[in-house]
């Protein structure tokens, strides 16, 4: 699953901004593209950024609750007030019917702070003196599978978040070779820092980090009631387990790769690769049904796995099993483990200076937890059907340019092509909401139950997935909330999906103009459509199976375009003070780059259809593509501290916003002519790169 936005970010890049929204989640005019925020005083060939952005940035500096700042951010935060006033509404509904219930007793048992800090760390002990039992190694294929399903799984899918978890991560995927079938997947997991090297590299800046994250560590074991000295000794010991696990883990530029995660195994393989760990119990005690085949994405991670059940003590694995508990749920308990969560978590790692308010932080744990019932009263409110007709047109406009451009390659086949306009015909557009709404019926929610809340939906969730093995893989299913801001494309059920949360001004806008919603909405529908043939995408077909339907000839010419995308953006980004690998950004920057091109292509049919052309008037002395060119630098309008921009360079296959913007118009001829630019001037590019 690839997505528009950096996941990392997205978990803290929001807070409360009253002057975006009132209090009936209403629009502002701030948040609708307004070409006066354009500074037109600056010269778009020189840097487009500064001329899209300048006047925006500065007249909103980062707030203190904030790693970053930008136009997406703005967008969550109204999408989040939205969502708060349909909590409270259901909260006080005084007659809910069974969904209103359910997310309104979730949303005020969150929201009764007093009594969440009251209980302080019982509602954790249960789980906690489960731990404290361990009395033999053999005892936890059992212990693990109780914590797998009383903490909330990640997005677990084999590109996104490795990281977090306890030890090891377990969840459904459909089969590499037959995506028509589910099977059960084991990936690596149990690590509390961002990526591998922040475990391995041996930099100050890493170092002190190491050293932040062991004060972090201590700091909840103490909480916890552990002494002080017992807690800096298991912290050592916790780092050293977690940075062993790190040393097994599969870099994440190989896991780019597909191929390399296709690693399929029989239950009797996986028990020869991990001997110390009886797989029968575990899936026993998760209730998993049987999997023809397992897919075990890293095996070089379980083989590290043995060696930690070797070497390390009943004592050390009660500590980390311990701790690992306390990190997936110190941001659910009373304030002092809240406050330990913030400063590691978010001002350490992407230098947020104060925590979200608290309705923000309770909105966005409901939407995680019970997403599809929130879902259904805010996508009736905020998503209507003219949007949905509006944003399928826009679709299909930009689906009929990829096919245009197919045809148009001179360095693709007929062969190829023909299993390229395949695949195109073959993808599944979801847009808004799903068609079936999830069955949430089953989960006991209590109004004064947090923490047990939040484990009982985790373990729905966990169970919901699981159940999934062995059975007929649904394209249908989402894989994002509908208040989402985001976007995805799905490699192995050849969909793409745009949650009602991106689909909401200044991203789209019903009131807008095409050029504008193309420029914005429309990249973000491009960008989604080229995965499915950037360097990832390009490796599975028209079914989602990982096939290799390509001439030799072919890929070979795509692997050199590829190339000079990669080489471009390998560069220094002064703001993360840090290189960004462009290997590792490299479908995201080919997504960007084709995005904005099919989508410049969807809006010229559309205005021929009005007959209109690109150099047609728009809007402020605008022509139809210079609109176009604003509104897409506009959405990409934002800010970073500079500990965040170094995670997401480090950890995340997307660009900084500068570059996704930059970048991307050098490598335009449309750009320049749009904008009189010249040979020579920085938004020109000698050697201009062009997959799609």
């Amino acid at each position: 699953m690839r997505s528009i936005l950096h996941l990392l970010l997205l978990v803290i890049l929001a807070a409360a901004c009253a002057a975006q929204t009132d209090s009936s989640g209403q629009l502002s005019n701030q948040q609708r593209f307004d070409p006066d925020r354009i500074d037109k005083a600056l010269d778009p060939c020189n840097d487009f950024f500064e001329y899209a952005c300048s006047k925006w940035l500065k007249a909103n500096p980062i707030p203190g609750d904030q790693a970053g700042w930008g136009t997406l951010n703005v967008m969550n935060i109204w999408n989040t007030s939205a969502v708060r006033n349909t909590l409270e509404e259901a909260a006080a509904a005084p007659k809910p019917n069974p969904v209103e219930k359910k997310v309104g007793d979730y949303y005020a048992s969150c929201m009764d702070e007093s009594a969440v800090n009251k209980a302080g760390i019982a509602p954790l002990q249960p789980a906690l003196d489960r731990i404290a039992a361990l009395k033999s190694k053999d005892q936890m294929p059992e212990l693990l599978a109780y914590i797998h399903q009383n903490i909330r799984p990640a997005d677990l899918n084999y590109i996104d978040a490795q990281y977090g978890g306890v030890l090891f991560g377990i969840f459904s995927t459909p089969d590499f070779n037959d995506a028509s079938l589910q099977l059960a997947a084991l990936d690596q997991s149990g690590m509390g820092l961002p990526s591998r090297d922040f475990y391995l590299k041996d930099d100050e800046k890493s170092k002190k980090i190491r050293d932040q994250y062991l004060q972090y560590i201590s700091k909840v074991l103490e909480l916890s009631g552990e002494p002080a000295a017992q807690a800096s000794s298991d912290s050592q010991t916790i780092l050293s387990m977690e940075t062993a696990l790190a040393n097994g883990a599969m870099d994440i530029i190989l896991r780019r790769d597909p191929k390399n995660l296709n690693n399929r195994m029989s239950l009797e393989q996986l028990q020869q690769l991990t001997p110390s760990f009886n797989w029968s119990s575990y899936f026993a005690a998760m209730q998993a049904p049987t999997s023809p085949t397992y897919l075990v994405l890293a095996p070089d991670f379980y083989r590290g796995i043995e060696k930690l059940l070797a070497s390390e003590s009943v004592d050390h694995w009660r500590a980390y099993l311990r701790y690992s508990m306390l990190r997936m749920n110190a941001s659910l308990l009373s304030q002092p483990f809240v406050d330990a969560n913030f400063n590691f978590f978010s001002r350490t790692l992407f230098g947020a200076q104060q925590l979200p308010p608290r309705w923000r932080r309770c909105s966005n744990y409901a939407d995680a937890d019970l997403g599809e019932a929130v879902g259904q009263a805010y996508s009736a409110k905020y998503f209507p059907p003219a949007s949905k007709a509006r944003m399928l047109e826009m679709v299909h406009a930009i689906e009929n340019a990829l096919h245009a451009d197919i045809d148009s390659r001179d360095w693709m086949s007929p062969e190829t092509k023909k299993l390229a306009h395949a695949k195109l015909r073959a993808q599944v557009d979801k847009i808004g909401y799903p068609d079936q709404w999830r069955d949430y019926s089953s989960v006991e929610i209590k109004r004064d139950d947090f923490l047990g809340n939040a484990q009982r939906s985790a373990h729905f969730e966990i169970d919901r997935r699981l159940q999934k093995i062995g059975k007929p893989s649904d394209r249908k299913e989402w894989g994002m909330t509908p208040p989402t801001v985001n976007a995805y494309e799905d490699p192995q059920t050849n969909t793409i999906n745009f949650p009602a949360g991106i689909l909401q001004p200044p991203a789209f806008d019903v009131t807008q103009i095409d050029a504008v919603n193309f420029g914005a909405t429309g990249a973000v529908i491009g960008h989604e459509i080229t995965h499915g043939y950037d360097d990832q995408g390009r490796k599975f077909d028209a079914q989602g199976n990982l096939r290799d339907w390509w001439t030799a000839a072919d890929a070979a010419a795509y692997e050199q375009r590829d190339k000079c995308i990669t080489d471009q953006y390998t560069q220094e980004v002064p703001e993360a003070g840090v290189k960004q690998n462009g290997k590792l950004s490299a479908g995201e920057d080919t997504a960007d780059n084709g995005g904005v091109r099919l989508s410049l292509m969807g809006l010229e049919s559309t205005l021929k259809a009005q007959g209109k052309t690109l150099e047609s008037p728009a809007l402020d002395g605008m022509t139809q593509a210079q609109a176009f060119f604003a509104s897409y630098g506009n959405i990409w309008c934002g800010s970073y501290r500079p500990e965040a921009a170094r995670t997401a360079v480090l950890t995340q296959g997307h660009s900084l916003n500068r570059y996704r913007v930059n970048n991307v118009v050098q490598n335009m001829p449309e750009f320049s002519k749009a904008f009189g630019c010249k040979a020579g001037q920085k938004m020109v590019r000698q050697n201009q790169c062009r997959v799609w």
